[in-house]
């Protein structure tokens, strides 16, 4: 990193006006700051790890204050990632000069998940990072990191003192008409052998935990936090006396907790008559039907099914300019990188399959397919012209960020939205990215890659971070909403 990716980088955090969940700036223009022990611990803990910017003060705007000693400040900090923590923590220290000030930056690299969550020694603490704080986590939550990995069958276990009685007839029926429209094998079975075969029911005659969840009646009376909770949070600018409305919980199997929130998302937002793509005009949500029912069914599918984390329940709220969905449990064997990507194992293995064949609204299932989600996500969000959702993997959760859409986005959209510039705009969603790294992910070659990022560059959809003449510069989207 050099003087200029700093300056665009604190930038970003001027007008975000805070730290965020891969940037954290201390002001150590006295002395060494001491809560930077909490914040390497809480980086080491994350995927991808953080970067702390030591000699900036953001109580004053991020200005360059400077560090009170650059090599008293350096020692510290890397005496703090051999001997402070419970095991070494992996840490990059360079110095930077800026306003004629120095500047120490520490990058801070994940840890191997077998060994985390990694702990403070001092106070015997672990830390994670939730956008910009540092938060110590609980004795349960530390569990729930060492399960977050490995083989889980959660979903096929049974559920003590339920039988097919506890099953929604008509989803049940539904359910089994498809399993045998696509199966020659299950065509032959009668239809408890069918629901035994696929995983619903045990030979016991009790429910496992995907057929439950997927087909019962009532799943909450022995699943009680499988639900979703929903809320409109209202800011101090808008509503300085109301913290929360329409205040909402979903329960069910579910096919109806998915079709209960898509309503509650429409009746909370506005939608706006569009031209969309080949002349149609339509009628199009600020948070898009399509994209909205993907995320859900991936939160309730993917959630994680551990004892520990199903006391927690799955987070959807409303804010002034976003969706922000959340549900325990991060992701299982993929990157955030690589979402919409690359092929992922799949936490629920059995009610993933399951949820391909339940019949829901609009006569469809529930899932089309595994992996299909979010590379719809991405295509719905691209027909309309608004911005892909971000996301964050917290280890022990996963929240998708829905920024809302307007139909002047729509009139934004880059003149040179060519073929070649998609694939770039495609490759940047969710992550930032060389020029080399963008070569490798679109196949395109290096003329083609420099003619469409200077397109992108002038329309102000993308930014260079690192200088004109930086080889290890690297690109984001702008976000013109």
């Amino acid at each position: 990193m050099n003087e200029t990716s700093l300056n665009e980088i604190l930038d970003i955090l001027r007008r975000e006006r805070s730290d965020n969940r891969q940037y954290e700036a201390k002001a150590a223009a006295k002395g060494f700051p001491q809560s930077i022990a909490k914040t390497i611990c809480a980086f080491a803990n994350m995927p991808g790890g953080g970067t702390i910017i030591m000699g900036v003060d953001e109580r004053q705007d991020f200005a360059v204050t400077g560090v009170y000693d650059a090599k008293n400040c350096q020692h510290t900090l890397a005496n703090y990632a051999q001997k402070e923590y419970t095991v070494p923590i992996l840490i990059d220290i360079s110095l930077l000069s800026v306003e004629n000030k120095s500047i120490v930056l520490a990058i801070v690299h994940e840890t191997k998940k077998s060994l985390k969550p990694i702990r403070y020694k001092k106070t015997n603490t672990s830390f994670i990072r939730q956008y910009d704080c540092d938060f110590e986590l609980s004795e349960l939550e530390e569990k729930l990191f060492k399960s977050n990995g490995g083989i889980v069958r959660h979903d096929e276990e049974t559920i003590p003192n339920t039988s097919m009685a506890d099953l929604n007839q008509n989803l049940t029926n539904g359910y089994i008409i498809n399993r045998k429209r696509y199966s020659d094998v299950l065509a032959t079975l009668d239809d408890t052998d069918v629901l035994v075969r696929t995983g619903v029911l045990h030979h016991s005659g009790e429910l496992s935990v995907a057929g439950l969840l997927a087909l019962g009646i009532y799943p909450q009376q022995h699943l009680p936090n499988y639900s979703i909770k929903a809320s409109v949070r209202k800011t101090e600018s808008t509503s300085p006396n109301i913290r929360a409305a329409n205040v909402k919980s979903f329960d069910g199997p579910i096919p109806v907790m998915l079709e209960s929130s898509l309503r509650w998302i429409i009746s909370n937002s506005d939608e706006y008559t569009m031209d969309l793509a080949g002349g149609d005009v339509g009628r199009i949500g600020e948070y898009p039907l399509i994209t909205c029912r993907e995320l859900i069914a991936n939160a309730l599918i993917h959630r994680s099914l551990d004892p520990l984390s199903m006391i927690e329940t799955i987070s959807l709220v409303i804010e002034d300019d976003r969706l922000i969905l959340s549900n325990p449990g991060g992701l299982f064997g993929i990157s955030v990188r690589e979402l919409g990507r690359t092929a992922s194992r799949t936490r629920n293995a059995r009610l993933a399959e399951i949820c391909q064949y339940v019949p829901a609204e609009r006569d469809t299932s529930i899932i089309e397919k595994l992996g299909s989600g979010i590379p719809k996500v991405y295509a719905e969000q691209d027909r309309l012209g608004f911005l892909r959702p971000w996301f964050i993997d917290g280890e022990i959760y996963f929240t998708a960020i829905l920024r809302k859409g307007r139909p002047a986005a729509r009139n934004n959209r880059l003149t040179a939205q060519t073929k070649n510039a998609s694939l770039i705009m495609n490759a940047l969603s969710g992550s930032a990215l060389s020029r080399s790294e963008i070569e490798k992910q679109t196949s395109l070659t290096k003329s083609q890659v420099r003619y469409a990022l200077s397109k992108l560059l002038d329309e102000n959809r993308i930014e260079k971070l690192g200088g004109e003449k930086n080889p290890q510069n690297v690109y984001i989207i702008v976000d013109n909403n």
